[in-house]
């Protein structure tokens, strides 16, 4: 085939070899040549035909049209002069685009309008503009990877400048949302699935009014197909959808008629903050129905201001249950479960919680004790996120119950950010604007941020605050009044914003239309695929929003364990959840058969056997009896397996064998240590803080940018140095030096990398409790005389922890007939909760 091209005065010839393939093929001219007309009376002909290849040859205009007449023509554009002239000659032709880009380089490509792509008003291939974007990519200083993102937007528009545009530092994301957007998830009901009326459904009649009067009429998708596979008959089911799809009603479905019939119902979560929502919202709705809900969540007595103090309610006497993981299985290892008599459906909230490294195994052998000890109840599990649920179903003789369309639409923005001044700045606008959107159902835009510490959130807020964006910060050091005073804002719509840490991301349950992520990272390493999935989940609500909307904010060159995050925000999008798997330890192996055996769930060599076949354990049965029985854990008699004491007073502490052993050898009557001492070496305090304002200071002294941990290495080694000190103002030297004397003034060789500083530390917050001050008070002279910011919150459940020590200490204690010990501990542990 040959190319005619009408340049100015002359016809430009690029003859390309076959039509075969030609399209969107990059090729090479076997020669250029090009013809000159000369006007005359019957028309155009050739004046002089020129082909150049290695040199310019001038050949008779004859040679031109012989291979004009061989050659399939395809001409560029329309010219008169040209189609007159190839008329005159009976040549047929036809008309073609080329890539301007790629005749630059002395090449043609074959384009159409569907395959090629705008560009300064011109039409190039699809070669042409990924060289282009890859040269953009590399000129801004983009990770290449992110290429494939890039692609899928040029596909998308259709349009290179585009393209390039959003790679501009001056590119506005907010006036072109349609060049952000990476993907939009649709929520279209599937029309196989009927709308069913709840009074059709052979329910209590005094239960369909609750549900009627919290607003529940119809059968949502997720619930009709729980129902189908027999969930008001008994069938255990797991149930996996998108977060707002009605997954907890299902399990109301079948409790509550259970509760009314004389059955208990548990209902567990995997934190203590939503098991309380769980369990105001279950005591508010079925109180009328006569049902008595009861929480059970393993927490302390610590009396506190703007705590929480939950209720030590009668078990035995609920007819509703709701509880953490731990506080369930804690009754369980206690041999208790008679206390869970009439046990009817038992639902497992968030039940991808398997896949955690140190609460899976738990969870797994928790499941698995309440089947045995109660072989008939019903068990429903609840996810959001599981990509092998099958498995997951098959594990636990459950059926899967699967609807993977979200209740509203979900727009998933990708922005590429340089700096954290810009990520402020963008946030602010997004928020502002969300806010002022109204869904049809009459509520304003809300947006959760996502960013990974604290002192972060607290940052982050103050400068939307300072920007007219109502915010607040919102994480675990709060106290729970400062907490629920943020929810109740944001649920009557007087805050816009909540910015929180990614770690709390399974604890938030604001109503949000909007979630950003100001960062990838959660703490010191990147969010998994399944946190992800987990948080944008967050994002539109079917009783509040129209649709869901989230923004990445992927900061160019902020490289992490060796990946940078505009790359990390591509791959996240691209991603799909991980499998879950449950991973046994040797140490998992024998918390969990010893919590099997406290619990009288297995009871003898052979059903412990049995039990575990065909699990992955990383020890051998036998070999984990004969372990735990030189511990002193358990007595084996002709197969027939007992907890001793001491290895019941472990299993209901939670503790490990190295936890346990270093109790028992330190309760001894030689040892020094006292019961604080050991808990203090077991849970010391961890969440503290250099406050803004010295941290501020410091980085400035070394000229380098280092953790606000007061535990990391780096600020153990400024802070111990006189060097430093001299650097700061004077009011910040004496505080410097106050940390110094109080708590680093030890003669050990690792000064400052030993443990000193964090137990004088730990003994100063415990000394402070004894003498009657509350978590606020603490944290308020914490701040005032070392700038060590540690919150509320994280004091309040420290102490909480220490406390719970102090329990397991106390029963070992009284295991190991050490009752001088086991009466200290009681003494602790009454005047570290009273205060």
């Amino acid at each position: 085939m040959i190319i005619l091209k009408k340049k100015k005065k002359i016809l430009e010839m690029f003859p390309i070899g076959s039509p075969k393939g030609a399209l969107n093929s990059r090729r090479k001219p076997e020669f250029y040549g090009y013809i000159k007309f000369r006007k005359t009376p019957g028309g155009s002909k050739i004046h002089r035909f020129v082909v150049k290849n290695d040199k310019e040859t001038v050949l008779p205009p004859q040679e031109a049209i012989k291979l004009l007449r061989k050659q399939a023509v395809f001409l560029i554009g329309k010219d008169e002069e040209t189609e007159e002239f190839l008329d005159s000659l009976n040549i047929k032709y036809r008309r073609t685009q080329i890539c301007q880009h790629c005749t630059m380089e002395g090449n043609i490509t074959i384009i159409t309008s569907k395959s090629s792509f705008n560009h300064h008003q011109q039409k190039i291939c699809r070669m042409c503009a990924e060289e282009e974007i890859k040269r953009e990519l590399k000129y801004r200083g983009i990770n290449k990877k992110t290429f494939n993102s890039f692609k899928r937007l040029l596909d998308k528009t259709g349009n290179l400048d585009k393209v390039l545009q959003v790679m501009d530092p001056g590119f506005d994301p907010l006036k072109n949302k349609e060049l952000t957007l990476f993907d939009k998830i649709t929520s279209i009901r599937d029309k196989n699935i009927p709308e069913i009326d709840i009074n059709s459904l052979k329910l209590p009649e005094k239960f369909k009014r609750a549900l009627k009067k919290q607003g529940s009429s119809k059968l949502l998708p997720v619930q009709y197909l729980a129902l189908e596979n027999g969930l008001l008959q008994g069938e255990s089911l797991l149930v996996v959808s998108a977060t707002a799809s009605g997954k907890t009603l299902i399990g109301e479905l079948s409790g509550i008629p259970a509760a009314l019939n004389g059955k208990k119902f548990i209902f567990l979560t995997p934190l203590v903050a939503l098991a309380n929502q769980k369990y105001r919202d279950f005591k508010k709705r079925y109180s009328p129905l006569g049902l008595k809900t009861s929480i059970k969540v393993g927490m302390s007595r610590i009396k506190a201001r703007e705590e929480i103090k939950l209720p030590d309610d009668d078990i035995k006497e609920a007819d509703i249950i709701v509880g953490t993981y731990e506080g369930v299985d804690f009754m369980l290892r206690s041999g208790k479960s008679h206390l869970l008599e009439n046990l009817g459906v038992v639902v497992i909230d968030e039940i991808h919680t398997l896949d955690d490294e140190e609460r899976g195994p738990r969870l797994n052998g928790l499941i698995k004790r309440l089947k045995t000890i109660f072989p008939g109840i019903q068990v429903i599990g609840l996810s959001a996120t599981v990509k092998n649920p099958l498995q997951i179903a098959e594990q636990f003789k459950m059926k899967l119950v699967e609807y993977d369309r979200r209740p509203v639409p979900l727009e998933r923005h990708l922005i590429f950010t340089r700096s954290e001044e810009e990520k402020k700045l963008l946030m602010t606008r997004i928020s502002r604007q969300e806010f002022k959107e109204k869904s049809k159902k009459g509520f304003h835009g809300q947006t959760i941020i996502f960013t990974n510490s604290r002192r972060k959130t607290h940052l982050i807020a103050n400068y939307l605050t300072r920007h007219r964006v109502k915010a607040a910060a919102y994480h675990a050091g709060l106290s729970y009044a400062q907490k629920e005073r943020i929810e109740k804002s944001f649920s009557r719509q007087e805050i816009s914003t909540v910015v929180t840490t990614a770690a709390l991301a399974a604890g938030v349950d604001f109503p949000a239309s909007q979630v950003i992520f100001e960062t990838l990272l959660m703490g010191n390493k990147w969010i998994t695929p399944n946190e992800f999935s987990q948080m944008l989940g967050r994002a539109g609500r079917p009783s509040y929003h129209d649709r869901g909307r989230v923004y990445l904010l992927g900061e160019i060159g902020l490289t992490f364990d060796e990946e940078t995050e505009e790359l990390k925000a591509v791959e996240l999008l691209e991603s799909d959840v991980d499998s879950v798997h449950v991973y046994y330890s040797p140490e998992d192996t024998l918390e969990q058969i010893l919590a099997d055996i406290s619990s009288y769930a297995l009871k003898n060599t052979e059903d412990i056997s049995k039990f575990y076949q065909g699990m992955p354990l990383s020890t051998d049965i036998d070999q984990a009896l004969l372990t735990m029985e030189s511990y002193g854990w358990i007595k084996v008699d002709q197969g027939i397996i007992k907890p001793t004491r001491y290895g019941r007073a472990v299993s209901v502490s939670f503790l490990n064998s190295e936890d346990a052993y270093y109790i028992q050898k330190n309760l001894k009557r030689k040892s020094k240590k006292g019961p604080l001492d050991i808990a203090l070496y077991l849970e010391p305090f961890e969440s503290a803080y250099l406050s803004s304002r010295l941290h501020r200071q410091l980085s400035k002294a070394v000229k380098a940018h280092f953790s606000t941990r007061l535990m990391a290495d780096s600020t153990r080694d400024i802070i111990s140095s006189g060097e430093n000190l001299v650097k700061l103002d004077v009011g910040l030297q004496e505080t410097v030096l106050n940390i110094q004397i109080d708590f680093m003034s030890c003669e050990c060789k690792e000064r400052p990398f030993c443990d000193c500083l964090q137990r004088e530390l730990s003994s100063k917050i415990i000394k402070s409790r004894l003498n009657g001050y509350d978590p606020l008070d603490i944290s308020r002279r914490l701040l005032n005389r070392y700038q060590i910011q540690a919150y509320p919150g994280d004091i309040f459940s420290w102490l909480d922890r220490v406390v719970r020590m102090l329990d397991g200490i106390k029963r070992i204690a009284h295991a190991t007939h050490n009752h001088k010990k086991a009466k200290e501990c009681s003494r602790l542990i009454k005047a570290l909760e009273k205060g």
